[in-house]
């Protein structure tokens, strides 16, 4: 089993290419305000604030802080975490957000826009921080209201942040 996780780890570091560093899990804040965890990598080993953090099943976080030998990652469901998105089949753009009870919400995607429930979100590229076409997660419900000219779409991320044991942090 722990053999399978680090040859996933080790697939996706392949597959995304340039530079990243692999990290175990050494810690996790699970307070009702904020969603973190501390990896046991730092800046001794190039890791700097504001870089993005995967899984092999998609995005994780960021870094939000650094010390010598090891980091806090704010997590993607944490309600401070935002970043750009799309839906990968229609291309409607928004903001993933994190949201209680370990999921999240598509922000400012317009209601005209094309989103169904199972479509996979994944990175946009705009904001420079995550590259594009990051796996986030899967729509799981889209209400358009009467009012208003967004629409509300829920999404599960494809990580499992309870169970994270190993990530990338990517170097950009």
């Amino acid at each position: 089993m722990a053999n399978e996780r680090l040859q996933s780890l080790l697939d996706l570091k392949k597959s995304l290419g340039g530079t990243s560093i692999a990290a175990n899990v050494i810690g996790e804040d699970v307070t009702p305000w904020f969603r973190t965890i501390i990896i046991d990598r730092g800046s001794v080993d190039g890791v700097r604030e504001g870089m993005p953090v995967v899984a092999p099943a998609g995005v994780v976080g960021r870094v939000v802080r650094t010390a010598a030998s090891s980091s806090r990652l704010l997590l993607l469901t944490d309600h401070a975490s935002a970043m750009a998105a799309l839906v990968q089949r229609s291309r409607a753009r928004g903001v993933v957000v994190g949201k209680s009870g370990g999921l999240c919400s598509l922000e400012f995607s317009q209601r005209g826009e094309d989103v169904r429930v199972g479509d996979i979100v994944v990175t946009s590229g705009i904001g420079g921080v995550f590259p594009k076409g990051l796996p986030i997660g899967e729509v799981t419900m889209v209400k358009k209201g009467e009012y208003g000219i967004f629409q509300s779409v829920d999404i599960r991320p494809f990580v499992a942040m309870s169970r994270l044991e190993q990530v990338l942090v990517l170097v950009r």
